[in-house]
C-alpha cells in the first residue's frame, strides 16, 4: 500500500472526530502514543511495539490530514534532500 492510499483510509475513517477534537489534542494523543512505544521498546517487548508503531503511524497521518499535508509528497522531499544524506 502507498503512503497516499494510506493516508485517505485514515482521512475517511477518522478526520470527522479528529477535526472535531482539534489539532491541538489531537498532537497530545500523538505524543502520548509515542510515549508508549518508547516504553515497550525500552522494556523489549517487540509486539507491543509494533503495536505501537502502527498507532503512531496513523495518528502521525491524521496529524497531517489535519494540517492538508500530502505525506507521501513530504516522503519524496525528505528522501531527495541532499542534508538528509548519510553522512561520510
Amino acid at each position: 500500500m502507498d503512503i497516499s492510499t494510506l493516508q485517505k483510509i485514515v482521512r475517511d475513517r477518522y478526520f470527522k472526530t479528529d477535526n472535531e477534537r482539534g489539532i491541538y489534542h489531537t498532537a497530545l494523543w500523538f505524543h502520548e502514543e509515542v510515549g508508549e512505544l518508547s516504553a515497550a521498546i525500552a522494556s523489549g517487548d517487540i509486539q507491543n511495539a509494533k503495536e505501537e508503531l502502527g498507532d503512531v503511524l496513523m495518528w502521525l497521518l491524521t496529524l497531517a490530514n489535519l494540517l492538508s499535508v500530502d505525506m507521501e509528497e513530504v516522503v519524496k522531499e525528505y528522501l531527495n534532500n541532499p542534508r538528509k544524506l548519510p553522512s561520510k
